[in-house]
């Protein structure tokens, strides 16, 4: 691979038709052109690998696997592949803005101190219509006290420093299906500071393809929420309401497993923790009119 430049942008896929192409000629398309383009095909059988292969862009380099392997690992073997200073993300069915690159990239540049940068988002449906939108809060602490709620760092919006994701072990094994946040943390808990910024710089897709009917899945999912919902609260410098927060997302963590005796003694540490407030904690209401806004969309 090609070492020269600073940025690496890594994209995995699996059967990522129709939306693939719109996805890399989102990057293709940058203003920013000085990057290596590092797409992995992980066994697709709908056609992908054959598209990929057609695309002469230079900076494109293909990998294909012949058989599938989980998302955890073909992330990590990418991760692996890269040699430069920066890795960008992004996902087979999201589209990255035409200035994406070159504002992290610059943004990076311009704050050694920072690991890890993200962006505001837009939501698409299938159709690649707007649905909504997302904005975070710039700045380290603000984005780990929003961390016990729910992800402030969309996957596909995301620039990070290789060797500080590298020093923590790549995406963690333990978390097959939330990885992305299981890498972030783990980069926090280790030193890195974070930062978001203020414009949309992705537009992450949401469509039926994404969901899942099978019972052992959607178990396996709830024990990954339970297990990062933990690890969030072990951040450091958390605000009583962000770890108010944390709790009772904790709580519900538990409820979804049928662990209930747990769940009611975790939730009532929340309230023991500032009875009032549990009423009027600001990024508990923020996650609340979160989910009203998806489910009034669906």
């Amino acid at each position: 691979m090609n070492s020269s430049p600073s940025l690496t942008v890594l994209l995995t896929v699996y059967n990522g038709m129709p939306y693939l192409q719109e996805a890399v000629h989102s990057i293709l398309g940058q203003t920013m052109h000085d990057f290596t383009f590092l797409v992995l095909d992980n066994g697709s059988t709908d056609g992908s690998g054959q598209w990929l292969e057609t695309v002469t862009d230079p900076r494109l380099h293909l990998v294909r696997l012949p058989a599938t392997i989980s998302r955890t690992e073909v992330l990590n073997m990418a991760l692996s592949m890269v040699t430069t200073e920066l890795v960008a993300i992004i996902d087979a069915d999201d589209i990255a803005a035409p200035r994406r690159l070159e504002l992290q990239r610059d943004f990076m540049q311009q704050n050694p101190g920072v690991d890890l940068v993200g962006s505001d988002i837009v939501t698409i449906n299938a159709q690649g219509e707007r649905t909504g939108s997302q904005q975070f809060p710039p700045e380290h602490e603000a984005l780990c006290n929003r961390l016990p709620l729910y992800n402030q760092f969309a996957h596909a919006a995301c620039m990070f420093r290789t060797a500080k994701a590298k020093a923590v072990g790549g995406y963690p094994t333990t978390s097959p299906y939330a990885q992305d946040l299981a890498l972030w943390l783990a980069m926090i808990q280790a030193g890195s500071r974070v930062a978001s910024l203020p414009q949309p710089l992705a537009s992450i897709r949401v469509h039926p393809a994404q969901a899942t009917k099978d019972p052992a899945q959607k178990k396996a999912r709830a024990e990954d929420t339970l297990r990062l919902a933990k690890a969030t609260l072990a951040l450091p410098g958390l605000s009583r309401a962000a770890r108010q927060a944390g709790l009772v997302r904790l709580a519900f963590a538990h409820f979804a497993l049928h662990q209930n005796a747990q769940g009611r003694s975790i939730l009532w540490q929340a309230v023991r923790l500032a009875p009032v407030r549990l009423f009027t904690n600001p990024i508990l209401w923020e996650r609340i009119m979160l989910e009203r806004q998806r489910h009034t969309k669906k």
